[in-house]
């Protein structure tokens, strides 16, 4: 026995963590980043939210709950070896180079694809907001490190044990989605009438057709943590940066769904392959 199993059997936390980890992760998670982007909802102006800094802070806070909460479990489960097993995930870069252009490559060449085919099926192309160029030199990197540690470092291995690879990324793309709600709420309020649509679009149905690509990636990669926070990074720099058609209104709702169609193909593409492989 470890000396950090009895000072987990004799703490009413961890206990509970060891009998529902995902629980107590997801409890950690949504409550830590709810509560952090939650408090902007009621403060805003009809015009939208007016950046501060302080908004900025809560925003990079709130986006590390997954992480953090990760890490807290994980802490609470095993001590200080448990958690560094989850930390020692990020060292892992040595990989087969065509899992390197996988990982970075699936969502560029998606998002380009979503580009040429935007003016055909929706509309006239609208470039990216020029003042968010500067964030995007930042964020991504910042919303892969929050984040993975807890979706793919954490839940899905949890997840996979009962529900397969499939079903555990299901689960994993629904729940990442959900959690979104509060800063998809801010980001997407100019829909007005179509918020709820343009939510599950670009919230839950994108991000389970990417968590379905990431369990591909993170079979093939020998479950490699550094391919998942590399994904993620594409997602939200090509999220930032792509051009789109329309705005915040019925254009630009057809704009997302083309694109979270175009990744539904390639999500059902690789499985699909990977079945034919057996």
């Amino acid at each position: 026995m470890t000396q950090a199993q009895p000072a987990a059997a004799t703490n009413p936390l961890s206990r509970l963590a060891r009998r529902a980890p995902i629980s107590v992760f997801l409890i950690g998670t949504f409550v830590w980043a709810w509560a952090l982007w939650g408090y902007w909802i009621p403060t805003m102006p009809p015009t939208g939210l007016v950046i501060t800094p302080a908004f900025i802070l809560c925003a990079i806070v709130g986006g590390f709950a997954p992480s953090l909460a990760a890490f807290a479990t994980a802490w609470l489960i095993g001590g200080g070896a448990s958690a560094g097993h989850l930390l020692h995930g990020i060292t892992h870069w040595r990989a087969a180079p065509y899992q390197y252009v996988l990982a970075l490559g699936i969502v560029p060449a998606a998002t380009i694809l979503t580009t040429v085919l935007l003016p055909v099926f929706v509309g006239p192309l609208k470039p990216a907001d020029p003042s968010i160029m500067a964030m995007a030199a930042i964020w991504p990197a910042m919303a892969a490190l929050g984040e993975e540690f807890g979706w793919r470092g954490f839940m899905f291995p949890h997840l996979l044990r009962r529900y397969g690879p499939m079903g555990a990324a299901i689960l994993v793309g629904l729940v990442w989605g959900l959690w979104h709600l509060p800063a998809d709420y801010i980001g997407l309020k100019g829909f007005g009438s179509l918020f709820w649509l343009a939510f599950l679009v670009n919230g839950p149905l994108v991000l389970t057709a990417h968590a379905l690509i990431m369990a591909w990636l993170w079979r093939r990669s020998g479950s490699n943590l550094v391919m998942m926070i590399l994904y993620h990074w594409t997602i939200t720099a090509s999220s930032m940066l792509a051009p789109t058609a329309g705005g915040q209104d019925a254009l630009g709702l057809a704009s997302s769904a083309l694109g979270a169609a175009v990744f539904w193909v390639i999500a059902i593409g690789l499985w699909l392959s990977e079945v034919k492989r057996r």
